[in-house]
């Protein structure tokens, strides 16, 4: 599924740079361009961003406990 139609940009691309590191729409939008556009992809880019930060967070908790 296209994340942002007007680059182009998978679902999977996005969280492949979500994943390397993009804590931002805007650091996603630099590494892929997903979100440079009209911008109807940017709330969902940062929906993205926030539940991967979120599953990270849980992940190390986790890990700490």
């Amino acid at each position: 599924m296209f994340v942002c139609v007007c680059k182009a940009v998978s679902e999977r691309e996005v969280r492949e740079c979500i994943a390397s590191g993009a804590t931002s729409r805007a650091a996603v939008t630099k590494a892929c361009e997903a979100g440079g556009d009209c911008g109807a992809c940017h709330q969902q880019i940062e929906d993205m961003v926030e539940d991967h930060l979120i599953a990270a967070s849980k992940l190390s908790r986790g890990r700490a406990a």
